[in-house]
């Protein structure tokens, strides 16, 4: 299954280079090295990380709990309702994690497209396509895009 996506995935990026060569220009950036060197990047994930840190203590602290039930001999039916406890106990924070996850990188991804847009229009480019698509041609705009961002 995995197989027939990546080759519907790549067939389509090829039709869409194919579908690119008719623009007079083309630029590309380099989405990772991007998110890597702008600056509200390592802010996110220092926020993320605090989060992340805080919600991975009370994992350990109720699977410390869990085990030390385990030794003091309660029984199978009661570990159960622990662990279900816990788990109810901890799933709205997983959640909250996993939502502000998404939130920062949506952020991220709208900083980034925006900035790409201002540069494309600076320099004239008509397209502009992640670097791991491109096979030939085309204009590496990663560094100006980084520049418009990090410039704010």
């Amino acid at each position: 299954m995995k197989k027939i996506f990546a080759l519907i995935v790549t067939l389509a990026l090829l039709g869409g280079l194919a579908a690119a060569a008719n623009f007079t220009s083309l630029g590309y950036i380099d989405v990772q090295k991007v998110f890597k060197e702008y600056k509200a990047t390592s802010s996110a994930q220092e926020e993320l990380g605090k989060q992340e840190a805080s919600f991975k203590k009370e994992f350990d602290d109720s699977q410390k709990k869990l085990a030390e039930a385990e030794k003091a001999g309660k029984k199978q039916a009661e570990l159960e309702k622990m662990k279900s406890e816990l788990e109810a106990k901890l799933a709205p924070k997983r959640e909250t994690l996993l939502k502000l996850n998404e939130q920062l990188t949506g952020k991220l991804q709208l900083d980034i497209l925006e900035a790409v847009k201002v540069v494309a229009k600076k320099v004239g480019i008509d397209v502009v396509l992640d670097k791991q698509v491109v096979i030939n041609g085309g204009m590496d705009l990663s560094e100006m895009v980084i520049n418009q961002l990090n410039s704010k």
